[in-house]
């Protein structure tokens, strides 16, 4: 999904894929391995979205809501204040959580 969206991207601004990528610093070879289905590196992400002025989301075809659901119950400030109320029990569960969810997606990456 990322490679089609990333040449879907180019082809808007009428730029082909080696060219966006050299100008963003990135190696032929990078190209290449993300034509075969490698992916980028997350910080490497948010710098080709940048520079297509799209979201990482975007990007990468990932969905920001959940499947069948119109939007979010809940706001990004709901959550920190949840969190910032939670006891230390809670607390430790949801940073848990969260860790394994970035080391999954650290896993799916390499």
């Amino acid at each position: 999904m990322f490679w089609e969206n990333f040449v879907r991207e180019c082809e808007k601004i009428e730029k082909y894929p080696s060219y966006v990528a050299e100008e963003l610093g990135f190696n032929k070879s990078a190209v290449t391995s993300w034509k075969n289905g490698s992916l980028p590196r997350v910080a490497s992400r948010k710098k080709i979205a940048d520079y297509f002025g799209i979201t990482v989301e975007e990007l990468m075809g990932t969905k920001k809501e959940p499947a069948g659901m119109d939007g979010l119950k809940w706001e990004w400030a709901d959550v920190e204040a949840a969190y910032k109320n939670a006891t230390p029990e809670a607390r430790a569960a949801a940073k848990a959580a969260a860790l394994a969810v970035l080391e999954n997606g650290k896993a799916k990456e390499e």
